[in-house]
């Protein structure tokens, strides 16, 4: 299943550029990165972490969009999987 998903992610163009590689997602954006892996809504993730703000995640998760070059969810998903971050 790795093989095939990293297979994939090979094959995705990006969609616009990354931030340069040498700017790594902070240890809170990596947390949120693992939690949208399982599929949690910004709600879901926020009460996960213990925060009832939804805007803090929100910003978190545009974040982890840009620092990884994607425009959704699913390609950070597979970004990070192939960075080594899920």
């Amino acid at each position: 299943m790795t093989e095939r998903v990293a297979n994939v992610v090979r094959e995705i163009a990006p969609e616009f550029d990354s931030l340069d590689l040498s700017v790594p997602l902070t240890q809170r954006e990596v947390k949120v990165l693992r939690l949208m892996a399982g599929g949690l809504s910004n709600r879901e993730i926020a009460e996960a972490s213990g925060t009832s703000e939804l805007g803090t995640v929100k910003n978190q998760v545009s974040s982890v969009l840009s620092k990884l070059g994607v425009r959704d969810r699913v390609r950070a998903v597979l970004k990070g999987i192939e960075r080594g971050y899920v």
